[in-house]
């Protein structure tokens, strides 16, 4: 839902990036998709979402690729978090889960946001449970793909290293989550990234995926070095009062699947979904997008109906409904190759 707010300056910047300036620091955003669209002698409203990207130490294009089917039905709101990309770098003090939320709820309010359907995948669901748990009248929905929510399993993600890729791509994951240096991050990314993904051409994808991204390593080892132990979400899942959609591959290797499952659990039931994903690895929106899209398209239409509901809401807004010639065309799952893994 939009809503006028004089907030912060929006600036146009060389090259037509645009970043908008919340004080102390300038996030870059982007948005795909109609937020209205004509229909006949009027116009329908679509819902706006909010994505949060993984990491740290990436910026949003990956995201941006895997979401695209998104903009059929809704908005999308991308932007890079304080630390990566095109966003200001800022320093290291500020590179911690609860200077990102805050970060988040304020880029909501100054975009006139209201009451945001807000999705994060990987790391970027570590920063949406803290917001969604530090500013529980904030958000009116959040989505949480394909992460933990800040809770590391090593143990258990290394174990399903050693199923996909054997004792390598075991050694090579243990040896990242123990020394948390360039040389052994190096070594994670070339031998278990392409087990991220259950789909053909993994390794390709991967590497394309690193290539094209603006990568920030300094943020991300200063977040497991130092800060990863100094504050847990899953401390503030009982504020958390919006409704919560989980996407869980059940067989993903960076976010093992029990991990997924014991945090929906810690999650209030009457408002909270979890979809597990069979055949899909970490990355959820390329190995089952016939189930991913459809499971998130619907909780936004649900959230949407609960607010056009109350008769507080002043917006009605529709969200696409997608037909089963839509599924095949866009969502059509290639045949899924059950050996291979590939992480974001």
């Amino acid at each position: 839902m939009m809503r006028h707010n004089p907030g912060p300056t929006t600036m146009l910047l060389a090259g037509g990036l645009m970043q908008i300036d919340l004080g102390d620091v300038r996030l870059w955003f982007d948005v795909s998709g109609l937020a209205v669209v004509p229909d006949g002698d009027t116009t329908v409203n679509r819902p706006t979402i909010v994505a949060v990207h993984g990491g740290p130490g990436v910026d949003h294009t990956n995201m941006k690729a895997k979401l695209a089917p998104l903009a059929e039905y809704v908005q999308v709101v991308y932007y890079d978090q304080r630390g990566h990309g095109r966003s200001d770098h800022s320093t290291a003090e500020h590179w911690n889960l609860r200077t990102w939320a805050d970060d988040l709820r304020r880029l909501c309010d100054a975009l006139g946001l209201d009451k945001p359907v807000v999705l994060g995948t990987s790391f970027g669901g570590f920063v949406v449970l803290t917001y969604a748990g530090l500013f529980p009248e904030h958000p009116g929905g959040v989505i949480l793909a394909n992460t933990t929510g800040g809770r590391l399993d090593h143990q258990g993600s290394i174990e399903v290293y050693r199923r996909l890729g054997g004792d390598v791509a075991a050694a090579a994951a243990e040896r990242d989550f123990a020394e948390l240096t360039e040389e052994s991050a190096a070594e994670f990314e070339r031998v278990c990234c392409p087990l991220n993904s259950a789909r053909p051409g993994a390794t390709e994808h991967s590497r394309q995926e690193l290539a094209r991204s603006i990568r920030t390593l300094d943020v991300n080892l200063h977040y497991f070095r130092d800060e990863a132990s100094r504050f847990d979400p899953w401390s503030v899942l009982t504020k958390i009062t919006c409704p919560v959609l989980v996407l869980a591959g059940e067989d993903d290797p960076i976010c093992p699947l029990p991990v997924v499952e014991e945090l929906a659990s810690n999650l209030p039931a009457e408002t909270t979904r979890l979809v597990r994903l069979p055949q899909a690895r970490h990355a959820v929106f390329r190995d089952r997008p016939d189930l991913a899209f459809p499971a998130v398209v619907d909780f936004i239409r649900d959230v949407d109906q609960a607010r056009t509901d109350n008769p507080r809401s002043q917006t009605v807004m529709a969200c696409a409904e997608p037909k089963p010639a839509d599924l095949e065309s866009v969502w059509g799952q290639q045949p899924l190759m059950i050996g291979s893994r590939t992480a974001e």
